[in-house]
C-alpha cells in the first residue's frame, strides 16, 4: 500500500492533536492500580450484598430488632443514600438520589430495591472510573483527619460492610442460615 507523503503528515499531525486529549484521561500506574484492585473488590461485594439481600423474604423487609433500630430494608436504603451523598458532597457531583424521597424507598418492593442497589454499584464503579487522577489524589477531611479521595471508597465499602453485617444478624433474628462468607 503506498501513501502520499500529505496523506502520512496529516495522520501524523492528527495523532499528536490527538495526544492532550488522551493524556488527560489516563490515569498513572498507581491510580490505575488501586480503580482495578477496587473495582475487583467492588464487584465482589456487590455479589455478597445482593446474596445477603436475597436470603430475606419480602414479607420481613420491615423486620426491625428494637424500635429504633433500621429496618432490614433500611439497612441497605442507607448503605445507598448515605454512600451516594457522601461522594457527591465531597466531589460535587449531582447526586442521582436526590429526588428520591423517604417515601419512595419504603415502598420499593425487593425486586426494585435490588435494581436500586444494582445502579448504586454501577454508579460509584462509573464515578471512579471518571474521575481525573488529581482527583483520586486530592485530600479530603474525614473522621478527624484528611485522606486522599481514593481511601474514601474504601471508607464507603468499609460502611457497606457494616451495615450487611448488621443485615446478616437480622437473618439469624428470623431463623435464616446466611451463606458463607464471600472474600475478595
Amino acid at each position: 500500500m503506498k501513501i502520499s507523503r500529505k496523506q502520512a503528515l496529516k495522520t501524523a499531525l492528527a495523532g499528536l492533536v490527538s495526544i492532550p486529549a488522551v493524556a488527560r484521561n489516563h490515569h498513572s500506574n498507581k491510580s490505575q492500580d488501586f480503580i482495578n484492585e477496587f473495582s475487583e473488590a467492588w464487584k465482589s461485594s456487590r455479589d455478597y450484598t445482593l446474596k445477603v439481600f436475597n436470603q430475606m423474604p419480602e414479607e420481613k423487609f420491615e423486620y426491625k430488632y428494637t424500635p429504633e433500630s433500621f429496618s432490614f430494608r433500611t439497612q441497605f436504603v442507607h448503605c445507598i443514600t448515605f454512600n451516594a451523598a457522601q461522594l457527591c458532597g465531597r466531589l460535587n457531583l449531582k447526586n442521582p438520589n436526590e429526588t428520591k424521597k423517604k417515601e419512595y424507598w419504603s415502598k420499593l418492593t425487593k425486586v426494585e430495591l435490588e435494581a436500586e442497589l444494582n445502579n448504586f454499584y454501577d454508579w460509584v464503579e462509573k464515578t471512579l472510573k471518571d474521575l481525573p487522577e488529581k482527583t483520586l489524589e486530592k485530600e479530603e477531611a474525614y473522621a478527624g483527619g484528611n485522606i486522599p479521595v481514593w481511601r474514601l471508597f474504601y471508607a464507603l465499602e468499609n460502611h457497606i460492610i457494616h451495615h450487611r453485617g448488621q443485615a446478616i444478624c437480622y437473618l439469624r433474628l428470623n431463623g435464616i442460615t446466611p451463606i458463607g462468607y464471600i472474600g475478595w
